[in-house]
């Protein structure tokens, strides 16, 4: 594993447990909890944001880690920019998740991380919606880049309708 990718897990691992603590601080306050821990109370909105995208961040590694083992690869063959474009689009992933939680009334802050994980999870599912019907999808993000898909039918461009 390079170099650039120990630094990168490092600061994720240390935002990720720290916005964690905070969480765990905000909910457990009370009127009597010291002047600090009543600002994070008061800027709650802001911990938990970054809190979510740490799940869903992790959810994109694992998503990652995921396609690798199925290759028979192991960690040794991370690739840090391999990483790089799930992270520049997980602010179009990270928005319904965010704005789900805004709206909700719910005061389950596990729910709205597991709604992260598996929205980072699944980040190419968005992505490859996108392309046109009429090709094969070849992600050029994807570890496997199409390997493991089974072959096309006969007729490439779909069924026939009518």
């Amino acid at each position: 594993m390079s170099r650039a990718l120990k630094f990168l897990m490092f600061v994720y691992f240390v935002v990720f447990m720290t916005t964690g603590v905070f969480m765990v601080f905000i909910v457990n306050a009370d009127e009597a909890s010291q002047p600090w821990i009543a600002l994070l109370v008061r800027n709650h909105a802001i911990v938990y944001a970054w809190h979510l995208g740490c799940w869903m961040v992790l959810g994109m590694f694992t998503n990652y880690y995921w396609d690798l083992f199925n290759l028979g690869k192991g960690l040794e063959a991370m690739q840090a920019l391999r990483i790089g474009l799930p992270l520049l689009v997980s602010p179009f992933v990270f928005m319904p998740v965010y704005n789900l939680w805004l709206a909700s009334s719910s005061q389950s802050y596990m729910l709205f991380a597991v709604i992260a994980i598996q929205s980072g999870f699944f980040w190419q599912a968005l992505l490859t919606k996108v392309a046109p019907l009429d090709r094969a999808a070849s992600i050029p993000w994807s570890v496997n880049n199409g390997v493991a898909r089974s072959a096309r039918t006969s007729n490439p461009q779909g069924p026939e309708l009518g």
